[in-house]
């Protein structure tokens, strides 16, 4: 399937906002967009998709799916198992990509452009608050809800996380239904049923 483009004004009745609205989102930069040889913005239907679920707004059916796309960074093999067999239950809500290097979740991140990041803290390439922190400084990259976790779970640690850019540190193992929670979205797509 071919990603539909979007003007500012398809946008604005899509969403029945102002186009001044949509057009102000897209010089912010928190809502994607190209700009035609004549000056035209178009919006592709997956970056309109991706910024309404990061902005908890209602996904209209004719984006389609309004499935939330996580990507789990952890240096260790079976705890990225674990977090797979965690989520599976959810596979129509989450759709769940994981790696094991901090490196590769940087690339990752700009490619897939995922909804959200959950991201171990202590891994050996670069630790999860120096991935934070490099994700924050990236203007295209501030929708992504960033969710770090670790073993050594403290007030401290927690306060750090929050100081890098994440929304929230939880404790490992990892607890779905908190995840879920903080996303807003599955739970309101399971509800839906």
């Amino acid at each position: 399937m071919t990603d539909q483009l979007y003007t500012t004004h398809d946008i604005s009745r899509l969403l029945q906002v102002d186009p001044s609205t949509v057009s102000k989102w897209i010089d912010r930069g928190i809502l994607m967009a190209f700009r035609t040889p004549g000056g035209h913005r178009r919006v592709r239907s997956a970056d309109l998709r991706t910024f309404l679920i990061t902005h908890q707004m209602p996904v209209p059916e004719e984006l389609g799916s309004g499935t939330v796309r996580l990507l789990a960074v952890d240096d260790e093999r079976p705890v990225l198992d674990a977090i797979k067999r965690a989520f599976k239950p959810f596979a129509a809500q989450v759709e769940l990509q994981t790696t094991t290097s901090g490196v590769e979740a940087l690339l990752l991140v700009s490619e897939q452009k995922p909804h959200g990041m959950i991201i171990d803290l202590n891994m050996p390439d670069i630790d999860g608050l120096e991935v934070c922190r490099r994700i924050r400084a990236r203007k295209q990259m501030e929708g992504v809800r960033l969710i770090t976790m670790t073993s050594a779970h403290t007030p401290e640690v927690v306060e750090q996380s929050k100081q890098a850019g994440a929304l929230a540190c939880l404790a490992k193992p990892l607890d779905v239904q908190q995840v879920l929670e903080l996303f807003r979205v599955p739970m309101a797509l399971s509800a839906k049923r």
